[in-house]
């Protein structure tokens, strides 16, 4: 941490040490007598460090080579993303009358697309059942993230 963040965080930790000790304490001349303690403190904490800073030049570099991204927690949300996606695909299919015969499963980058695999699990005609159109769930799944219909890989 720089030493121009270290001298602004000492002086917020006063302020709020002082905040809550005047909360605390009673009404009277111990008040007063506290109160100013707090701020003969507080001036020395803002003084202090001046002629240092003065001589050497403030350094106003907040970054550090010590900052490194959460590679688990950025797969996590990358993971949940693209579970959020294949509901809401689903969600979407629904409406237009597919109800059931495919499982998706979403790849993404980010915010960006990147393919859409669907797998026909009840392929085909049963008895009483209705037929699975696969190039209109495919048109729909390409149309809802607007990627090309070869973005989209289907299995069954």
């Amino acid at each position: 941490m720089s030493s121009f963040a270290a001298w602004g965080l000492t002086i917020l930790g006063l302020a709020i040490v002082t905040t809550v000790a005047e909360m605390l304490l009673p009404q009277g001349k111990t008040r007063k007598v506290i109160r100013s303690v707090f701020a003969t403190v507080t001036v020395f904490a803002i003084i202090t460090p001046l002629p240092t800073l003065l001589k050497k030049g403030v350094d106003f570099d907040f970054s550090s080579d010590t900052v490194v991204t959460d590679s688990d927690y950025l797969e996590y949300v990358n993971d949940v993303r693209e579970e959020l996606l294949e509901k809401s695909v689903t969600e979407y299919l629904v409406g237009k009358g597919h109800t059931s015969g495919y499982k998706i499963k979403v790849v993404a980058d980010g915010y960006t697309v990147k393919s859409v695999t669907v797998e026909f699990d009840k392929f085909g005609i049963t008895e009483n059942g209705e037929h699975i159109n696969k190039s209109e769930i495919i048109k729909l799944i390409a149309d809802f993230f607007d990627v090309g219909e070869e973005a989209v890989m289907s299995y069954g």
